[in-house]
């Protein structure tokens, strides 16, 4: 039997005791071992993405572009849509020095191209940096406060865990193993999707990557 190790799925089905319904529980760690394993991402927007010694490396920055102001740049691992869902990662960023508004985003409720919403980590914080934001078939939106302090302040690895839950609409992102969210939202606009990696316009890695949750 040929062993296919593209990727890591988990899927676990358990019954709800409140109904007959089943529900579908997603674990995946996608394999950054082969450079092949990139067709299990779509890639979305106008960056060039690789996968190279254990990194998911967006090594050339897309340009924003289109009717709509949204991410350049974005991959959305192939799963199921998610109503619950966790997304970890190490991720870092390559952009220039020279970058004072550097970037990279973690993205979950992904539905289309013009539909999801997108956690931006950047190294300033200013009206359309370093908050939660929703793109709903319009120029992207603020859904937190604007107060959060800046998360991408240098070029070193730094590792995030995104909660989101679709029923209640909360969005909670923590940095480098805080305790408390570093930002937080809610919003119900979009109940289920799917989670992904990218940048507004900068380039930048991640690595030990998991994506964990439910449809239901």
């Amino acid at each position: 039997m040929k062993t296919m190790t593209i990727l890591a799925f988990v899927l676990l089905f358990t019954l709800s005791p409140e109904n007959t319904h089943c529900r579908q529980t997603v674990s995946v760690r996608p394999d950054l071992s082969r450079s092949q394993n990139i067709g299990q991402w779509d890639l979305d927007g106008t960056g060039s993405w690789r996968i190279d010694a254990g990194k998911l490396i967006l090594s050339k920055a897309g340009t924003p572009s289109g009717p709509i102001r949204r991410p350049a740049a974005l991959a959305i691992l192939k799963t199921k849509l998610l109503r619950r869902v966790t997304v970890e990662a190490d991720i870092r960023s390559t952009a220039s020095p020279d970058v004072a508004r550097r970037d990279l985003d973690v993205i979950v409720g992904y539905e289309a191209p013009t539909r999801f919403y997108y956690i931006h980590l950047a190294a300033i914080s200013d009206d359309v940096h370093n908050g939660i934001f929703l793109v709903n078939n319009a120029d992207r939106v603020r859904i937190d406060s604007g107060k959060g302090k800046p998360q991408l302040t240098d070029f070193s690895w730094h590792r995030v865990r995104v909660e989101r839950d679709g029923r209640s609409g909360r969005i909670a992102v923590y940095m480098d193993g805080s305790r408390i969210p570093v930002l937080e939202a809610a919003d119900t606009t979009i109940v289920r999707g799917r989670a992904g990696l990218g940048s507004f316009d900068d380039t930048g890695e991640f690595r030990r990557i998991a994506i964990t949750g439910s449809s239901r």
